[in-house]
């Protein structure tokens, strides 16, 4: 009986840990106005992002409503003071090259540069 408790109380004790582990690879972020990211092209709007995969290539998958992108990206761990997108503009198109988030900083391809 007593193991079972104990068995019990570590299960509900570590759920914290785990709840908490799944949401450190997750964020949400707003597009102001459209970009692409690689070859996909994301509407202005609200979004979550969510990565999978071992460091330091991960898939990353944006969801807006029932819109939904996976796109490939390179994460590098790590706290940034503030979130920002980094992108780049060729030819009156803009490109999202990357996410500084809290906790990491997802870097994708720059399909501005692609070809050249």
């Amino acid at each position: 009986m007593t193991q079972r408790v104990l068995a019990f109380t570590f299960i509900l004790a570590s759920l914290p840990l785990a709840a908490n582990a799944a949401s450190q690879n997750s964020a949400h972020f707003v597009l102001d106005s459209s970009v692409t990211v690689g070859t996909t092209e994301l509407p202005k709007g609200t979004y979550k992002i969510a990565w999978t995969g071992t460091d330091p290539n991960v898939q990353v998958t944006f969801t807006s409503g029932n819109w939904t992108k996976t796109v490939p990206a390179h994460i590098v761990e790590g706290r940034n003071n503030m979130e920002a997108e980094m992108t780049d503009v060729k030819d009156n198109k803009t490109f999202l090259t990357g996410l500084e988030l809290h906790n990491a900083t997802l870097q994708f391809a720059d399909g501005a540069h692609a070809g050249e």
